[in-house]
């Protein structure tokens, strides 16, 4: 018996696009259609997914989504950490900012290093100079 892939995607608890891709990957065969839809022999199907029993033989009235509903509370919550996230960034790209020229400014107020340089370093008295001078 062949199905079609909506009617698979029910008997297996699959998506559309999960068992479509599947077609397309090669994992199952199936017969195209003139109208370009897929035919599915069972036997494949449940070869590569389980076949879902439900009691009674229900079939689920609807398959859950692959992108999940995401409701309007939800979103603002989201956008509000966002806005959040931003201003925290942008705080702290300030005071990088802050830390940065007081950098700069702690550098140009150091001694020159040719400064330290020009002092002739003192020699050492060797033992016999020093006992007897």
């Amino acid at each position: 018996m062949k199905v079609s892939a909506s009617e698979a995607a029910k008997r297996t608890a699959k998506s559309v696009p999960t068992i479509t891709r599947a077609i397309k990957s090669g994992r199952i065969s199936a017969d195209r259609t003139e109208s370009g839809s897929y035919l599915i022999d069972l036997s494949e199907l449940f070869r590569v997914f389980p076949a879902v029993t439900h009691p009674n033989d229900e079939t689920p009235s609807k398959l859950g989504r692959e992108t999940p509903i995401v409701t309007l509370s939800e979103t603002r919550l989201l956008q509000e950490k966002v806005s959040n996230l931003e201003a925290s960034l942008a705080e702290a790209k300030a005071e990088r900012d802050e830390w940065r020229e007081q950098a700069k400014r702690l550098a140009m107020a150091l001694p020159a290093p040719e400064a330290a340089e020009q002092k002739t370093p003192r020699q050492p008295k060797g033992f016999w100079k020093r006992i007897f001078g």
